[in-house]
């Protein structure tokens, strides 16, 4: 008899998640979306100093205030090209 009741126990939670997947499925995985998002969020503004907000506006300013420059990189000088040769 106790078999019959953990049994049936187990289906009904089986198929209760598998409901409230159907009908809410998409709004959890949308929230769920939302939560990673703000987590990243302030993981980047911890690491950068800055909040999102900050820089967005940051590169609005700078995209419509500036011009861009052209600073020529310089080019390092590592060393003189040494072309071997195959010895049978």
């Amino acid at each position: 008899m106790k078999l019959l009741q953990v049994i049936l126990i187990v289906l009904m939670i089986y198929v209760s998640v598998r409901l409230i997947l159907k009908y809410y499925g998409a709004s959890i995985i949308k929230w769920l979306g939302k939560k990673a998002m703000q987590r990243m969020s302030r993981s980047f503004e911890k690491r950068s100093g800055m909040s999102t907000d900050d820089l967005f506006n940051q590169q609005q300013g700078s995209n419509t205030n500036q011009k861009k420059v052209n600073n020529p990189k310089e080019k390092k000088t590592v060393g003189e090209y040494v072309d071997f040769e195959e010895i049978d």
